[in-house]
Protein backbone atom coordinates (compact mmCIF):
# COMPACT_ATOMS: atom_id res chain seq x y z
CA UNK A 1 0.00 0.00 0.00
CA UNK A 2 1.48 3.28 -1.11
CA UNK A 3 1.80 6.09 1.40
CA UNK A 4 0.17 9.35 0.36
CA UNK A 5 2.65 12.19 0.03
CA UNK A 6 2.76 14.38 3.13
CA UNK A 7 2.45 11.56 5.69
CA UNK A 8 6.15 11.04 6.41
CA UNK A 9 5.90 11.75 10.15
CA UNK A 10 7.43 8.48 11.35
CA UNK A 11 8.53 5.51 9.25
CA UNK A 12 7.12 2.03 9.80
CA UNK A 13 10.64 0.58 9.71
CA UNK A 14 11.75 2.81 12.58
CA UNK A 15 8.68 1.82 14.60
CA UNK A 16 9.28 -1.91 14.05
CA UNK A 17 12.94 -1.55 15.02
CA UNK A 18 12.11 0.29 18.23
CA UNK A 19 9.41 -2.22 19.14
CA UNK A 20 11.82 -5.12 18.66
CA UNK A 21 14.50 -3.41 20.76
CA UNK A 22 12.37 -2.10 23.61
CA UNK A 23 9.19 -4.22 23.51
CA UNK A 24 6.99 -1.45 24.87
CA UNK A 25 3.34 -2.63 24.50
CA UNK A 26 2.13 0.99 24.40
CA UNK A 27 4.47 1.93 21.57
CA UNK A 28 1.91 1.03 18.90
CA UNK A 29 -0.62 3.51 20.31
CA UNK A 30 2.03 6.22 20.46
CA UNK A 31 3.13 5.50 16.90
CA UNK A 32 -0.43 5.69 15.56
CA UNK A 33 -1.09 8.90 17.44
CA UNK A 34 2.07 10.56 16.10
CA UNK A 35 1.34 9.43 12.56
CA UNK A 36 -2.20 10.79 12.73
CA UNK A 37 -1.03 14.09 14.22
CA UNK A 38 1.56 14.58 11.45
CA UNK A 39 -0.55 13.59 8.45
CA UNK A 40 -2.10 16.07 6.06
CA UNK A 41 -3.92 13.15 4.42
CA UNK A 42 -4.40 9.51 5.31
CA UNK A 43 -3.98 6.11 3.74
CA UNK A 44 -6.76 4.82 1.57
CA UNK A 45 -7.50 1.49 -0.03
CA UNK A 46 -10.41 0.25 -2.10
CA UNK A 47 -12.38 -2.66 -0.61
CA UNK A 48 -14.62 -4.04 -3.37
CA UNK A 49 -17.21 -6.50 -2.16
CA UNK A 50 -20.71 -5.05 -2.27
CA UNK A 51 -22.98 -4.91 -5.32
CA UNK A 52 -24.75 -1.70 -4.34
CA UNK A 53 -24.45 1.41 -2.18
CA UNK A 54 -22.78 0.87 1.21
CA UNK A 55 -24.97 2.49 3.88
CA UNK A 56 -23.37 1.31 7.12
CA UNK A 57 -19.93 0.41 8.45
CA UNK A 58 -18.80 -0.39 11.98
CA UNK A 59 -15.40 -1.27 13.44
CA UNK A 60 -15.15 -3.96 16.09
CA UNK A 61 -14.50 -3.04 19.72
CA UNK A 62 -11.09 -3.05 21.44
CA UNK A 63 -8.91 -1.94 18.55
CA UNK A 64 -10.89 -2.27 15.34
CA UNK A 65 -9.50 -5.62 14.22
CA UNK A 66 -12.61 -6.25 12.14
CA UNK A 67 -15.00 -4.13 10.09
CA UNK A 68 -18.58 -4.97 9.11
CA UNK A 69 -20.34 -3.31 6.20
CA UNK A 70 -23.88 -3.42 4.85
CA UNK A 71 -25.89 -1.74 2.14
CA UNK A 72 -28.39 -1.95 -0.67
CA UNK A 73 -27.32 -5.48 -1.68
CA UNK A 74 -28.90 -6.67 1.63
CA UNK A 75 -25.71 -8.47 2.74
CA UNK A 76 -23.46 -8.03 5.78
CA UNK A 77 -19.74 -8.45 5.04
CA UNK A 78 -17.04 -9.02 7.68
CA UNK A 79 -13.53 -7.73 6.88
CA UNK A 80 -10.25 -8.65 8.56
CA UNK A 81 -8.53 -5.25 8.56
CA UNK A 82 -5.00 -6.64 8.88
CA UNK A 83 -5.48 -8.67 5.71
CA UNK A 84 -7.30 -5.86 3.91
CA UNK A 85 -4.51 -3.36 4.51
CA UNK A 86 -1.54 -5.60 3.75
CA UNK A 87 -2.70 -8.27 1.29
CA UNK A 88 -3.02 -7.59 -2.42
CA UNK A 89 -6.50 -9.06 -2.45
CA UNK A 90 -8.54 -9.89 0.64
CA UNK A 91 -12.09 -11.12 0.33
CA UNK A 92 -14.62 -10.49 3.11
CA UNK A 93 -16.63 -13.13 4.90
CA UNK A 94 -20.31 -13.02 3.91
CA UNK A 95 -22.34 -13.48 7.09
CA UNK A 96 -25.25 -15.90 7.06
CA UNK A 97 -28.73 -14.53 6.65
CA UNK A 98 -29.95 -11.82 4.33
CA UNK A 99 -32.21 -8.82 4.80
CA UNK A 100 -35.33 -8.43 2.72
CA UNK A 101 -34.32 -4.89 1.81
CA UNK A 102 -31.61 -2.25 2.37
CA UNK A 103 -29.33 -2.32 5.44
CA UNK A 104 -28.91 1.01 7.25
CA UNK A 105 -27.09 0.26 10.52
CA UNK A 106 -24.74 -2.24 12.18
CA UNK A 107 -23.33 -2.89 15.65
CA UNK A 108 -20.95 -5.30 17.39
CA UNK A 109 -21.56 -6.59 20.89
CA UNK A 110 -18.81 -5.97 23.47
CA UNK A 111 -17.08 -9.31 22.78
CA UNK A 112 -17.23 -8.94 18.96
CA UNK A 113 -18.91 -12.33 18.76
CA UNK A 114 -22.27 -11.05 17.49
CA UNK A 115 -23.21 -8.50 14.86
CA UNK A 116 -26.56 -6.69 14.91
CA UNK A 117 -27.98 -5.25 11.68
CA UNK A 118 -31.00 -3.10 10.89
CA UNK A 119 -32.75 -1.89 7.77
CA UNK A 120 -36.06 -1.51 6.03
CA UNK A 121 -37.42 -5.00 6.66
CA UNK A 122 -36.25 -7.98 8.67
CA UNK A 123 -38.26 -10.78 10.18
CA UNK A 124 -36.69 -10.95 13.67
CA UNK A 125 -37.11 -7.82 15.85
CA UNK A 126 -39.73 -5.70 14.15
CA UNK A 127 -40.40 -1.96 13.94
CA UNK A 128 -43.26 -0.59 11.89
CA UNK A 129 -40.82 1.10 9.52
CA UNK A 130 -37.12 1.29 8.55
CA UNK A 131 -34.52 0.94 11.34
CA UNK A 132 -31.78 3.58 11.11
CA UNK A 133 -29.83 3.14 14.35
CA UNK A 134 -28.59 0.33 16.63
CA UNK A 135 -26.64 0.32 19.89
CA UNK A 136 -25.72 -2.62 22.13
CA UNK A 137 -25.68 -2.09 25.89
CA UNK A 138 -22.10 -1.73 27.18
CA UNK A 139 -22.91 -3.89 30.23
CA UNK A 140 -25.22 -6.55 28.76
CA UNK A 141 -24.73 -7.99 25.27
CA UNK A 142 -28.28 -9.34 25.29
CA UNK A 143 -29.76 -5.85 25.38
CA UNK A 144 -29.77 -3.44 22.46
CA UNK A 145 -31.59 -0.27 21.41
CA UNK A 146 -33.01 0.53 17.98
CA UNK A 147 -34.23 3.78 16.43
CA UNK A 148 -36.68 3.85 13.56
CA UNK A 149 -38.52 5.84 10.96
CA UNK A 150 -41.70 4.95 12.87
CA UNK A 151 -40.74 7.54 15.53
CA UNK A 152 -39.87 5.05 18.26
CA UNK A 153 -36.74 4.09 20.18
CA UNK A 154 -37.12 0.54 21.46
CA UNK A 155 -34.96 -1.49 23.84
CA UNK A 156 -34.84 -5.24 23.20
CA UNK A 157 -33.62 -8.28 25.10
CA UNK A 158 -32.53 -11.17 22.85
CA UNK A 159 -33.37 -13.63 25.63
CA UNK A 160 -37.03 -12.74 25.18
CA UNK A 161 -39.22 -13.96 22.27
CA UNK A 162 -38.53 -11.76 19.17
CA UNK A 163 -42.22 -10.91 18.77
CA UNK A 164 -42.66 -9.93 22.41
CA UNK A 165 -43.33 -6.38 23.52
CA UNK A 166 -40.07 -4.37 23.77
CA UNK A 167 -39.43 -1.49 26.18
CA UNK A 168 -40.36 1.81 24.51
CA UNK A 169 -37.98 4.60 25.50
CA UNK A 170 -39.33 7.26 23.13
CA UNK A 171 -42.29 7.71 20.80
CA UNK A 172 -42.43 10.79 18.55
CA UNK A 173 -44.40 11.63 15.38
CA UNK A 174 -41.05 12.17 13.61
CA UNK A 175 -38.31 9.67 12.72
CA UNK A 176 -35.43 8.73 15.00
CA UNK A 177 -32.27 8.37 12.91
CA UNK A 178 -29.73 7.40 15.57
CA UNK A 179 -29.42 6.03 19.10
CA UNK A 180 -26.46 5.20 21.35
CA UNK A 181 -25.95 3.96 24.90
CA UNK A 182 -23.58 6.03 27.03
CA UNK A 183 -20.51 3.75 27.43
CA UNK A 184 -19.88 4.93 31.00
CA UNK A 185 -23.48 5.44 32.18
CA UNK A 186 -25.56 2.76 30.40
CA UNK A 187 -28.83 4.08 31.86
CA UNK A 188 -28.35 7.11 29.57
CA UNK A 189 -28.94 7.11 25.82
CA UNK A 190 -28.54 9.80 23.17
CA UNK A 191 -30.82 10.10 20.14
CA UNK A 192 -30.99 12.07 16.89
CA UNK A 193 -34.47 12.92 15.61
CA UNK A 194 -35.49 14.32 12.22
CA UNK A 195 -37.45 17.22 13.80
CA UNK A 196 -36.71 17.23 17.54
CA UNK A 197 -32.91 17.29 17.22
CA UNK A 198 -30.46 15.67 19.66
CA UNK A 199 -31.75 14.43 23.01
CA UNK A 200 -30.52 12.71 26.17
CA UNK A 201 -32.69 10.00 27.76
CA UNK A 202 -32.75 7.95 30.97
CA UNK A 203 -34.25 4.46 30.79
CA UNK A 204 -35.70 5.03 34.27
CA UNK A 205 -37.82 7.91 32.88
CA UNK A 206 -39.11 6.79 29.47
CA UNK A 207 -41.15 8.92 27.06
CA UNK A 208 -39.58 12.18 28.30
CA UNK A 209 -36.09 13.40 27.39
CA UNK A 210 -33.77 14.63 30.12
CA UNK A 211 -32.14 17.24 27.90
CA UNK A 212 -32.57 18.77 24.47
CA UNK A 213 -29.26 19.88 23.00
CA UNK A 214 -28.90 23.07 20.98
CA UNK A 215 -30.22 25.75 23.32
CA UNK A 216 -32.69 28.03 21.53
CA UNK A 217 -32.07 26.01 18.35
CA UNK A 218 -32.89 22.60 19.83
CA UNK A 219 -35.56 21.82 17.21
CA UNK A 220 -33.08 20.99 14.46
CA UNK A 221 -33.12 18.05 12.10
CA UNK A 222 -30.45 15.61 13.35
CA UNK A 223 -29.32 12.39 11.69
CA UNK A 224 -26.47 11.01 13.80
CA UNK A 225 -25.15 11.21 17.36
CA UNK A 226 -22.24 9.44 19.08
CA UNK A 227 -20.72 9.48 22.58
CA UNK A 228 -16.98 9.57 23.09
CA UNK A 229 -15.45 6.57 24.86
CA UNK A 230 -15.63 8.28 28.26
CA UNK A 231 -19.30 9.19 27.81
CA UNK A 232 -18.59 12.84 28.58
CA UNK A 233 -19.13 14.36 25.14
CA UNK A 234 -21.50 13.93 22.19
CA UNK A 235 -20.80 14.50 18.52
CA UNK A 236 -23.86 15.18 16.34
CA UNK A 237 -24.71 15.73 12.69
CA UNK A 238 -27.51 18.12 11.76
CA UNK A 239 -29.06 18.80 8.38
CA UNK A 240 -27.71 21.90 6.60
CA UNK A 241 -25.59 22.78 9.64
CA UNK A 242 -21.98 22.00 10.67
CA UNK A 243 -21.18 19.02 12.94
CA UNK A 244 -21.36 20.01 16.60
CA UNK A 245 -19.76 18.89 19.87
CA UNK A 246 -21.60 18.96 23.22
CA UNK A 247 -20.64 18.30 26.81
CA UNK A 248 -22.91 15.64 28.31
CA UNK A 249 -24.88 17.88 30.68
CA UNK A 250 -24.83 21.13 28.70
CA UNK A 251 -27.44 21.99 26.09
CA UNK A 252 -25.14 24.56 24.44
CA UNK A 253 -22.41 23.39 22.04
CA UNK A 254 -18.78 23.73 23.01
CA UNK A 255 -17.61 23.68 19.40
CA UNK A 256 -18.87 23.60 15.83
CA UNK A 257 -16.72 22.02 13.11
CA UNK A 258 -16.75 23.34 9.57
CA UNK A 259 -14.90 23.22 6.30
CA UNK A 260 -15.25 25.21 3.09
CA UNK A 261 -16.18 22.09 1.11
CA UNK A 262 -18.61 20.71 3.68
CA UNK A 263 -22.29 20.53 2.79
CA UNK A 264 -24.89 18.27 4.36
CA UNK A 265 -28.40 18.25 2.98
CA UNK A 266 -29.72 15.21 1.16
CA UNK A 267 -28.89 11.67 2.22
CA UNK A 268 -28.48 9.97 5.59
CA UNK A 269 -24.97 10.19 7.05
CA UNK A 270 -23.15 9.22 10.23
CA UNK A 271 -20.31 10.39 12.46
CA UNK A 272 -17.93 8.90 15.03
CA UNK A 273 -14.93 9.63 17.22
CA UNK A 274 -11.53 8.15 16.39
CA UNK A 275 -8.10 7.90 17.97
CA UNK A 276 -7.04 6.34 21.24
CA UNK A 277 -8.11 9.50 23.08
CA UNK A 278 -11.07 10.45 20.84
CA UNK A 279 -9.00 13.30 19.47
CA UNK A 280 -10.47 13.00 15.97
CA UNK A 281 -14.00 12.78 14.65
CA UNK A 282 -15.09 11.51 11.26
CA UNK A 283 -18.24 12.21 9.30
CA UNK A 284 -19.61 11.95 5.80
CA UNK A 285 -20.75 14.81 3.65
CA UNK A 286 -22.11 15.70 0.23
CA UNK A 287 -20.19 17.81 -2.25
CA UNK A 288 -22.40 19.02 -5.10
CA UNK A 289 -20.84 18.47 -8.53
CA UNK A 290 -21.65 20.22 -11.79
CA UNK A 291 -23.73 17.21 -12.83
CA UNK A 292 -26.00 17.86 -9.79
CA UNK A 293 -25.19 14.50 -8.21
CA UNK A 294 -24.02 14.11 -4.61
CA UNK A 295 -20.40 12.98 -4.40
CA UNK A 296 -19.70 11.02 -1.21
CA UNK A 297 -16.83 12.45 0.82
CA UNK A 298 -15.32 11.79 4.22
CA UNK A 299 -14.23 14.65 6.46
CA UNK A 300 -12.15 14.45 9.61
CA UNK A 301 -11.56 17.07 12.29
CA UNK A 302 -9.31 17.22 15.31
CA UNK A 303 -11.38 17.53 18.47
CA UNK A 304 -10.26 20.69 20.26
CA UNK A 305 -8.45 20.68 23.57
CA UNK A 306 -7.85 24.33 22.83
CA UNK A 307 -10.32 25.53 20.18
CA UNK A 308 -8.64 24.54 16.94
CA UNK A 309 -9.85 22.37 14.08
CA UNK A 310 -8.45 20.76 10.97
CA UNK A 311 -10.71 19.73 8.10
CA UNK A 312 -9.45 17.49 5.32
CA UNK A 313 -11.44 16.11 2.42
CA UNK A 314 -10.18 12.81 1.03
Amino acid sequence: MKEVKGCGMRSSVAFLSRRRLFGNPLMKDEFQRLRLAGCTSLYKKDMPGHFGCVNAIEFSNHGGEYLVSGGDDRRVLLWDMERVLHARSAKPLILKGEHLSNIFCLAFDSTNKRVFSGGETLNVFLHDDAVYGLSVSPVNDNVFASSSDDGRVLIWDTRQPPHGEPFCLANYPSAFHSVMFNPAEPRLLATANSKEGVGLWDIRKPRTSLLRYGGSMSLQSAMSVRFNSAGTQLLALRRRLPPVLYELHSRLPIFQFDNQGYFNSCTMKSCCFAGDKDQVNFHQSNVHCLCFLDQASLFYYRCPLVVDSLGCNF
